[in-house]
């Protein structure tokens, strides 16, 4: 598995077009499950009103827990991405203009994903920083070092802008 960090070395030679399935395949990805991320969001909710009434942490902890799994795999798409984007970039420059206009939402999930390895660390990290009443939950911003992040309509809508940057500079290099 890639960690960030290293996320460009010895990546193996691609063509444009398994580059473009690759980001199509992942777009894909991310795209169908963000639907599972707000229901296992609901879950984190209703885990949270219950622990509200018991004072009981473990079903909160582990439904934050399975969230963050999911977290983790849509990360994990914009990673994929942004990997190909780095190679489509250094063939094509109009995909290196895409790059760089869309880096900063990129490194902000690939910052997220990268504390999202440490899936119980991160767990913790929203009781430190929220403290015991847990009120990540109730701004669905959860706290990944130094990072206010949630999978919602933002995030999604800036990965379908991204996409769709991606196919209009694959339109305009075949021109």
């Amino acid at each position: 598995m890639r960690d960030v960090q290293s996320r460009h070395k010895g990546l193996p030679p691609r063509t444009p077009d398994m580059l473009y399935n690759i980001v199509r395949k992942f777009y894909r990805g991310a795209v169908s499950h963000y639907d599972l991320i707000q229901e296992k969001k609901q879950d984190v909710r209703a885990a949270w009103q219950r622990r509200q009434a018991t004072g009981e942490d473990a079903e909160l902890r582990q439904a934050l827990h399975t969230l963050f799994l999911e977290f983790h795999f849509y990360v994990t798409c914009w990673l994929q991405i942004e990997m190909a984007m780095f190679r489509l970039a250094r063939q094509e420059e109009s995909q290196a203009r895409v790059l760089e206009s869309f880096r900063p939402e990129l490194e902000r999930h690939l910052s997220v994903r990268e504390q999202l390895d440490q899936t119980e660390a991160s767990v913790e990290a929203q009781l430190l920083h929220g403290g015991p009443e847990w009120s990540c939950v109730q701004r669905d911003a959860y706290w990944f070092d130094g990072i206010a992040f949630t999978v919602d309509e933002h995030s999604l809508q800036t990965l379908q802008a991204l996409y769709e940057a991606i196919q209009q500079a694959r339109i305009k290099q075949s021109e």
